[in-house]
């Protein structure tokens, strides 16, 4: 049984007066001094991982009262400007945005997470009843790690609610495998933050798992059944790099609101909420 998606009305974006001011909570106005191309900058580079209004898809959403690591205008400028390591977030070089488009854009995001609400018009679940889903049932937590708690079969879910929006999450759930965390920021050419792999030794073993680590001569994997195991190359008689696969079932067995609220949790984490 597939899971139909919910149909939502989302706020409709329209252009700004030519100057905008939006009080934000404990802070001067916000004002944007040419509002349309704010809005074609943060569209035309930011849109396609944020939404084009800022709710959120592969990267977290962005209109909201808080930015948990940002708090000033300057500070979010140098986010842009230089991205956030580790994370799927490039920084944007001058030949892209100059510092004229990139204080538009902050502006702009300020502007948005003004005329919103922290919790985001997008989730409709119940984190509580998400919470007792994710840790009461035990197939989440058998997979993925929560403040410490769980197992790193799969990806962390620490602050899955920063990094990720809840149309993402709702996907994820539908069709794991094709919402894969890909390459890190800054790592190597083909080196995929989540890579399942299937590992037959010339001893006859076999190894179904999640890499963690790689080099020349040895690789490190966690295994379905949660042990981890290490490697060395020469034990290795086939090894398949299962990109685009995932460990993760399909919710076919979750109803819609099922998924719902375990989307509503998920977005929580990491928000402190």
């Amino acid at each position: 049984m597939r899971i139909a998606r919910t149909t939502r009305l989302l706020p409709v974006l329209v252009l700004l007066p030519a100057t905008v001011a939006a009080q934000e909570p404990g802070d001067a106005a916000i004002e944007i001094a040419d509002p349309a191309r704010a809005e074609n900058l943060f569209r035309a580079h930011c849109g396609r991982c944020h939404g084009v209004q800022g709710l959120g898809g592969e990267g977290p959403e962005l209109a909201r009262l808080v930015l948990p690591r940002v708090a000033d205008q300057g500070q979010l400028e140098r986010v842009i400007r230089s991205g956030i390591s580790g994370t799927g977030m490039p920084g944007a070089s001058t030949s892209v945005l100059d510092d004229d488009a990139v204080s538009l854009v902050a502006a702009y995001v300020r502007w948005m997470g003004a005329q919103t609400t922290a919790d985001g018009a997008e989730v409709t679940g119940d984190a509580s009843r998400g919470h007792d889903l994710f840790w009461e049932a035990g197939d989440c937590a058998s997979c993925h790690i929560v403040d410490g708690r769980g197992t790193a079969v799969g990806p962390e879910l620490t602050r899955i609610g920063l990094r990720r929006g809840a149309d993402y999450l709702r996907e994820a759930l539908s069709a794991p495998a094709a919402k894969l965390p890909v390459a890190r920021s800054g790592a190597r050419s083909g080196f995929f933050e989540y890579l399942p792999v299937r590992i037959v030794t010339h001893g006859g073993d076999i190894y179904n798992g999640m890499r963690m680590n790689e080099d020349a001569f040895t690789i490190q994997l966690m295994t379905v059944s949660g042990a981890f195991v290490s490697l060395r190359k020469g034990e290795i008689a086939e090894m398949e790099r299962r990109t685009g696969h995932s460990f993760m079932p399909v919710a076919e067995n979750l109803g819609e609101d099922d998924v719902e609220d375990l989307v509503a949790y998920l977005t929580t984490l990491g928000r402190g909420s």
